[in-house]
């Protein structure tokens, strides 16, 4: 679940110069709000998107090489097992769909 901004924003460092032309120059209050701001936006957008899509990636590590999983097939067929199936049931059961 997505940290609220208020958390989010009291994890950051808050910077406290930029380079310019190779000249380091002192942050205004109103320029640490605004780049603070910015990157808890673009965080609390990341955390968003992960809890609804998160297990989309967590399901693509867990499944095996296509060349594998054909192998599976293959020898399911020839076998008249489900190995394959019950794999794949496995790793969608493991990492759930959000509702």
């Amino acid at each position: 679940m997505a940290d609220s901004k208020e958390t989010i924003k009291a994890s950051f460092t808050a910077p406290t110069h930029k380079v310019v032309d190779g000249v380091q120059i002192d942050l205004t209050a109103e320029e640490v709000d605004a780049i603070l701001d910015e990157w808890t936006d673009n965080e609390h957008a990341r955390q968003v998107d992960e809890d609804a899509n998160g297990y989309k990636s967590n399901r693509q590590a867990a499944y095996p090489a296509l060349a594998d999983q054909l192998d599976m097939q293959y020898w399911d067929s020839v076998n008249g097992t489900t190995i394959w199936k019950d794999h794949i049931a496995k790793v969608k059961s493991d990492n759930p769909k959000p509702s």
